[in-house]
């Protein structure tokens, strides 16, 4: 019988997988593409952050679900319960940049998510609701551990489209606190994942809600390229950038 893998290898292993992941969006990802050779526009970046609007709402409740249906543990509840407190209201900072490219005085709805938006915002329900309540750190291990993957991507974003902080508050504000969440989960699957099946379930759900997040990536660049060729009426009001 092999002996049981130890805190940090689970830790190790969990990383693999996540940088395999990042490998495959970075490398196939069109918007990731249009961002590294400069081709990127302020269009493109609202489209993007509107997504991101809507996927970042919905984080602090099927957050606190988990802790409403984990409460026999406390410390895994508490848990659950705080970080659900500190994510609500995030999605106004996306929200606030992509007023901040130019559309403070347009009058518009906020389109509705794309469909592989939901699909990710579904899941992230679901993994919440059913199956082993440990299993939504997984979204969190790489959610929260995200910027030594992404920050040469805003940085080249931020120089092409020359934004300014004020416009970025949404990846700012996280760059800082995603640090001590990072810490925080990870001393909380210390704390909590006590089988091989919890360490699956995390490494299943971390997988699946990443990959899921770069097939919205990939989305958002389709929109892009329908809005360019004046098939994506939903996002008329951004032609008021054309001119930024």
């Amino acid at each position: 019988m092999n002996a049981p893998l130890s805190f940090n290898q689970q830790l190790s292993l969990l990383d693999e997988r996540i940088e395999k992941s990042w490998a495959d969006i970075l490398e196939n990802s069109r918007l990731v593409k249009a961002i590294r050779e400069g081709e990127v526009s302020r269009a493109l970046y609202a489209i993007y952050m509107i997504e991101t609007f809507h996927y970042t709402a919905h984080n602090a409740r099927n957050q606190g679900l988990v802790g409403v249906r984990h409460a026999d543990n406390p410390v895994y509840a508490k848990f659950c319960f705080e970080h659900a407190a500190q994510e609500v209201g995030h999605e106004k900072m996306a929200l606030h940049d992509v007023m901040s490219l130019g559309l403070k005085h347009e009058v518009f709805d906020i389109p509705s998510a794309l469909p592989e938006t939901e699909v990710l915002i579904a899941y992230l329900y679901w993994i919440s609701f059913t199956g082993n309540p440990l299993q939504r750190l997984g979204y969190s291990y790489w959610a929260e551990n995200a910027y030594q993957f992404i920050t040469p991507l805003i940085n080249r974003l931020s120089e092409t489209l020359e934004l300014k902080p004020a416009q970025l508050t949404f990846f700012v504000a996280h760059s800082d606190i995603d640090i001590e969440h990072f810490n925080e989960i990870k001393l909380m699957l210390q704390r909590t994942c006590k089988r091989q099946d919890d360490w699956d379930a995390v490494a299943t759900v971390m997988e699946t809600s990443l990959r899921l997040t770069g097939n919205m990536l990939e989305a958002v660049y389709e929109q892009y390229e329908a809005w360019q060729n004046g098939l994506a009426p939903r996002y008329d009001f951004l032609h008021a950038l054309d001119s930024q």
